[in-house]
Parts: C-alpha cells; sequence; structure tokens
C-alpha cells in the first residue's frame, strides 16, 4: 500500500505549482483530445451525412463544439485538481493510483457512450440521452434491433478505444502525475483557485450556462448534432429524467387561452357509426410509414391490401403520429397524451397510474378489454401500463411457440393475428382488443420475399411492411366473414412512422405521416377521405364522442369531425412539429429557432389518395359533399382570373377528386373526366409562417411539459 510521506519535524517542503499545473493541463488536454476522436469516429460512421456537408461546416462542427468539450474536460479536471489538492502531502504515485482509476473508469463509460452513439443516433436521428436508460430494463429485446455481427462489431471498436486511450492517458499525464513531489500547505489555495477557474469552461463564459444548443451553428442539422459532446449531452440529459426541462414562451393563462381554443370541440357533425356500442377493434401498425402506403401517397404497390381497403372505410389522410417511438405513440392513441420531446410517460410508473385510459371508459359500458403483442411484454414498461389500463388477457410473446418466432423479436405477424381473429370468435360481445403488430421493426426477418427485398436496410424494411400488409389483408378478409363484423369498427393505425425507406431526419415531416383506416361494419360511410389535420392524441376523443361517451378525461385531445381546427403536433428530441392546412414548420428547442433548413423540405403536398407513382406527381386530396363546390374552391385557392370546365355525375353524393401538382402546373381529376390548367404553385418559405401558428405550437407543448411534471 501507498501512504503519504511523513515529514520529519523542521524538514523544508517545496511550493512549486508549476508541475501540479502543468500535470493539470496536459489532464485537461488529454479529454479534449478524447472528444475530438470520437467526433471524428461519429462523423465517419456517418459518412453518408458528412458527406453533405461542406468541408467548413465540417471543420465548424469542431471550431463550435470546442465550446461543450472545454465543459465536459472542465468537470473532469475540476475532479482531478480536487483530488491533487487533497493529497498535495503525498508523493505523486498515489494521486496518479487514484487519479489513473477513475479516469479508466471514465474513459471506458464515455467510449461505449460514444461508439454506442453512432449507431443509435443513424436509428433515433438524435445524440444519446437518458432515454436509452429506458431500454436497458429489457436489453435482450434493446439488442434485438441491432445484428449480431454488429454488436461484435462494436464491441471490439470499444476495446480498442480503451485501449489506445488508456495508452495515450498513461504516456501523456499519469508517468508526469507520478512524478510529483510533497508540496508545502501554500499550494492547496492555489489549487483550489485552479479549480474555482475551471467552473468558466464549466459553465461555457460568464453568461448563461452553457446548453447544447450554444454550439449549433448551422442550418444542416446534421452538423449541428455533430457539434454537440455526446458525453456532456448524457450527464446533462439526467437531470431531467422525472422532470421536464420546459420552455416559458408566454404566460401560462395565455398559452392556456390559446390551448383550449385549439382543442376547441363543437356539436358533433359527422357519425361514422351506426351503433353506439360497436365492438372496437384497433391494430397498431409497427412503424407503417406513410412514405410506403400508396393510398397516403406512399410508394405504389407496398401495401396494396391497405390501399384496397381504404377504399371501402374511412381514410384520415392527414395523421401524424405525436412521436417516433413505440412507447410514446401507444400512450397518445390509446391515453390521448401526446408524446413529450426527451422522454416517455410510460416510464414513469407513477405518472403513468394517472393517465386516463380508453379502455376504461368501455369497461365502464360493459366492454372487455384485451392486448395482443407477438414481443414481450415489459418493454419499454408497457406490461405496466396495460395492467393500468385493465387489459385481461394481456396475451406477449410467451403465448406463442419458438418455431413461429423470427430471431430475436417476437412471433410473426400471420401466427399473432392468426390467434388474435380465432381469441375473437370466443369473446362476448362488446369487446375492446388492441393489437400491436412488431415483424415491420428491425431487425427486419420475415417469412416473406417480395420484390422490394434487397439487401439495404430501406429494401428489407420494404418487405416488411409488405410481408405486414398481406398479413392484414389476409385478417380482414377472414374477419369480416364472421358473424361479429357486422358490428365491429377495426381502427388501423400506425404507432409511428419510420425514417426509412429514405433515411429521413428524424424531425422531418414526412417521418411522423402515417395511415389511419375505419373499417368494419359498424360503418355508416365507405369509400371516404377525411383530409383534415390531426394527430394519434385525438384518437381516444374520436371514439369517445362517435360512442356518445363523456371524452373531457382526454384533455389534449380534439375533434375534426365536431368542429374543433384542423392541425397536428408531434414532439421529437428536441424539438417539436407542427402542420395545418397552410403551415408546416419545424421548431427545434434547442436551437430556439424554427428549423430553416425543413422549411425547405415541407414544399411538397402530401398524396393522401392517388394510384399513379409518387415519383411522378404530387398531390393533394379533397373530398367535397358536393362536387359544386369545386368551382368556389378553385377560385379562392388560386384566384378568379382562372378558367376551367369539368363534368361528373354527382348521383352517387361524396366525390373524391385527386389534385396532381406538376413542374408546369396543376391537373385535377374527378373519377374519369379529366380538366388542367396551368399555374406555378409558389414554395412555401419561411415568411409563410405565421406567429399565430408558431404560438400555438409553442403553447401547446408548454401546457403539456407543465401537465407533465405536475403529474
Amino acid at each position: 500500500m501507498l501512504f503519504c510521506r511523513q515529514h520529519p519535524k523542521g524538514e523544508k517542503l517545496n511550493f512549486d505549482m508549476l508541475p501540479r499545473l502543468y500535470t493539470i493541463i496536459r489532464y485537461y488536454l488529454f479529454w479534449i483530445a478524447f472528444f475530438v476522436a470520437v467526433r471524428v469516429f461519429f462523423e465517419l460512421y456517418n459518412i453518408r451525412l458528412t458527406a453533405g456537408l461542406s468541408f467548413g461546416t465540417v471543420l465548424g462542427t469542431f471550431v463550435h463544439g470546442l465550446k461543450l468539450d472545454l465543459s465536459m474536460g472542465g468537470y473532469l479536471t475540476a475532479f482531478v485538481t480536487l483530488v491533487m489538492a487533497a493529497t498535495f502531502r503525498c508523493k505523486g504515485r498515489l494521486t496518479a493510483k487514484i487519479v489513473g482509476a477513475a479516469t479508466i473508469i471514465f474513459i471506458i463509460i464515455f467510449s461505449i457512450i460514444g461508439i454506442c452513439d453512432c449507431e443509435l443516433y443513424r436509428n433515433w436521428g438524435f445524440r444519446m440521452d437518458s432515454t436509452v436508460l429506458m431500454y436497458l430494463k429489457t436489453p435482450k429485446e434493446a439488442a434485438a434491433s441491432t445484428p449480431v455481427w454488429l454488436t461484435a462489431i462494436f464491441l471490439v471498436w470499444i476495446a480498442i478505444f480503451c485501449w489506445l486511450s488508456i495508452k495515450a492517458y498513461r504516456k501523456f499525464v499519469s508517468e508526469r502525475m507520478q512524478k510529483l513531489e510533497p508540496e508545502s500547505w501554500k499550494v492547496l489555495p492555489a489549487m483550489v483557485f485552479v479549480c474555482a477557474l475551471l467552473v468558466i469552461p464549466i459553465r461555457g463564459g460568464f453568461g448563461m450556462p452553457i446548453r447544447a444548443g450554444s454550439v449549433y451553428f448551422s442550418d444542416q442539422q446534421f452538423a449541428n448534432h455533430a457539434a454537440v459532446n455526446v458525453q456532456w449531452n448524457f450527464c446533462n440529459s439526467l437531470r431531467y429524467t422525472n422532470v421536464q426541462q420546459t420552455d416559458n414562451y408566454m404566460p401560462q393563462a395565455q398559452a392556456d387561452s390559446i390551448v383550449a381554443e385549439m382543442l376547441r370541440r363543437d356539436t358533433l357533425q359527422y357519425h361514422l357509426l351506426n351503433t353506439k356500442r360497436p365492438n372496437i377493434l384497433i391494430m397498431l401498425m409497427e412503424s407503417f410509414t406513410a412514405k410506403l402506403v400508396g393510398c397516403v401517397g406512399g410508394t405504389k404497390g407496398v401495401t396494396p391490401n391497405l390501399d384496397s381497403l381504404a377504399r371501402t372505410g374511412v381514410l384520415f389522410s392527414n395523421c401524424y403520429s405525436n412521436a417516433d417511438r413505440s412507447d410514446k405513440g401507444i400512450v397518445s392513441i390509446l391515453s390521448g397524451y401526446p408524446a413529450q420531446p426527451t422522454t416517455s410517460i410510460m416510464k414513469f410508473t407513477d405518472k403513468a397510474a394517472k393517465l386516463p385510459h380508453l379502455s376504461h371508459k368501455l369497461n365502464a359500458e360493459g366492454y372487455s378489454s384485451s392486448f395482443y403483442y407477438g414481443g414481450d411484454i415489459g418493454f419499454a414498461n408497457m406490461n405496466s401500463y396495460f395492467i393500468a389500463g385493465q387489459y385481461n388477457p394481456i396475451v406477449s410473446k410467451d403465448a406463442f411457440q419458438h418455431s413461429d418466432m423470427n430471431s430475436k423479436w417476437g412471433a410473426h405477424d400471420h401466427v399473432v393475428l392468426g390467434r388474435w381473429l380465432n381469441d375473437l370468435g370466443n369473446s362476448s360481445a362488446p369487446f375492446f382488443s388492441v393489437l400491436f403488430t412488431l415483424s415491420s421493426h428491425e431487425p427486419f426477418e420475415v417469412p416473406h420475399t417480395s420484390r422490394f427485398l434487397d439487401k439495404t436496410e430501406g429494401g428489407m424494411f420494404t418487405n416488411t411492411v409488405h410481408y405486414s400488409d398481406s398479413c392484414i389483408g389476409d385478417f380482414v378478409r377472414r374477419a369480416s366473414k364472421e358473424p361479429w363484423w357486422d358490428n365491429t369498427l377495426l381502427v388501423l393505425v400506425a404507432d409511428h412512422g419510420s425514417r426509412l425507406p429514405d433515411h429521413s431526419t428524424n424531425y422531418a415531416l414526412r417521418r411522423f405521416h402515417i395511415p389511419m383506416i375505419w373499417l368494419g361494419g359498424a360503418l355508416t360511410k365507405t369509400d371516404t377521405v377525411i383530409d383534415n389535420y390531426l394527430s394519434q392524441n385525438d384518437i381516444p376523443l374520436l371514439l369517445c364522442n362517435q360512442l356518445e361517451l363523456d371524452g373531457s378525461d382526454f384533455t389534449f385531445s380534439k375533434d375534426i369531425l365536431a368542429g374543433s381546427p384542423s392541425w397536428g403536433f408531434y414532439a421529437y428530441n428536441d424539438g417539436i412539429g407542427f402542420v395545418t392546412e397552410n403551415e408546416k414548420f419545424i421548431y427545434d428547442r434547442t436551437a430556439k429557432q424554427l428549423m430553416k433548413s425543413d422549411v425547405s423540405h415541407i414544399t411538397d403536398l402530401h398524396i393522401p389518395m392517388t394510384w399513379i407513382d409518387a415519383e411522378r406527381a404530387k398531390t393533394d386530396t379533397i373530398k367535397y359533399d358536393n362536387i359544386s363546390k369545386l368551382p368556389h374552391y378553385l377560385s379562392q385557392e388560386f384566384g378568379t382570373n382562372i378558367s376551367f370546365s369539368f363534368s361528373a355525375d354527382t348521383t352517387h353524393g361524396n366525390l373524391l377528386f385527386e389534385i396532381f401538382l406538376y413542374r408546369k402546373g396543376v391537373s385535377f381529376t374527378a373519377d374519369n373526366e379529366d380538366f388542367t390548367y396551368v399555374k406555378i404553385t409558389p414554395k412555401p418559405s419561411k415568411k409563410d409562417i405565421s406567429d399565430e401558428a408558431i404560438m400555438q405550437s409553442q403553447a401547446f407543448l408548454q401546457t403539456l411539459l407543465l401537465d407533465f411534471n405536475q403529474k
């Protein structure tokens, strides 16, 4: 063991601060070099995104990112400075052992964070934060998204990174630290002063404390994300695990007034059901992005069953997921509670217990509620959520044969849907049942091969969506022959969108656009398109109003069929998206500004209902009760100086019109009657975003986070 040196009485001790100061500086520089190396690895790993940046922008990620590097390095160096102050009467070997042990632990932890963040960012689109801790409760399911070979490679990379870092630390810092000599007590105030000076880089200067947005410098979001020190970001996020950091954009009374108007509810205008107590089925379709669903503008042919089914029911063409994770989407759909930017209420059992549940409403009306999922019900704390919702039975992975599983995640969709159909036939009416598919989740392993399958990640994902679509189509065909179908409403809705197949950014509007289709014999309308904007959190109130049940518990829901304003909201890490008929924008909470780079990405009109090549035409769908309203709409939209003519049969009531936007103009199609006039539609720009819309989005977020923190 090493002990502090005992000094004989009268021996004169040195007071030479420079050796310790040099050691502190070298320790600080070591960590700066470590963080720079992590950033280099991050940008090389995401080379597809890095290649889209100019050399100056790439250089800027290091220059601007230095602020957080200095802050994180300051924390670590302050700790070492205190250790050196506490051992100033000791030989350097003791100090080196204490500091070395702590540094090796930091190197291992920070290497794991830095290396793993590269793959997580590729999937999630944001730098690692405390969100990852929620998924560590079920490590097997969390690892299922990553192939074994990639996990092995990452372990090797982490080992190499740790080995090189430890070797560099010992050579650059530890050897010098071991040579330190005991000092006079006079060195103690100087060491404390040095530690106090480190508060400056830790805080990022003399002004407001540094935050992640302090390193944002570009209108290209990847460049801003690359500048963020992921170790700093992870540690900083630990402060907000149970409480969401809020931004007070306005007085709360003003925010409440704005939100009340946004959620205004009038008398129900459209009755879609022919009975007040139908059986209700909700199918949550894993990662079903609108980008691949033809009836809402996706790639033609990927979802032929959904496209066909949309014409037999009610299609909500402008539905948006509230977030990009299943645990957030489930809460939005079944509890009407919107997603929060940096956490999920489902993982907080005490907060989630205070949520309203659609199942509670229905159980009180004599329904029996059940939940079916082919995966691990413990993942993301789903088990406690569905138990609190009084679902019984809860059927999950253990109820299926091992031979029915893919290699990692759970039972294939055709197996789970077959079990669901069989059990529904034995259920007592009225019943409420929710099923969550999973085959379109990583690792994209399905017993199915389509023309979309290739070796790319996007091709594999598209193939799984094609497979799940075939399973859904088969389920509906079989269910429609059951006696209970005539009194049943089936809601098909995605739990969230996906970055694939085009590798959308984590904030892109197209990533959150999802399909929602209502089917079943309980519907009064078929072949109907509702193009008002809504989000997942509106679904519970929509259903309650159709069933004539009190939905006031769903305080964040609106009903577009009862005169509520048309808009959609989603949250990403760390920002929000907001869409209306006229305005679409993204607001980044970290940068505290509109996402200028994505405003140019949202100029394409949505394609809610079209059967032509989506690459060739961009379309928007308007549903009219009577075709006679079309001239008035065109005059309002494009001016009175436009001349046009048309003819169509109105004897069958509601008609579906498609608007095709070409480079040279706009072509309208009504059934088989075509008419065309030439007009270039101007692209939206940042000035098109009104202050009112921005205030609405901020007020909604502010009120939501206040409610979350108070639960």
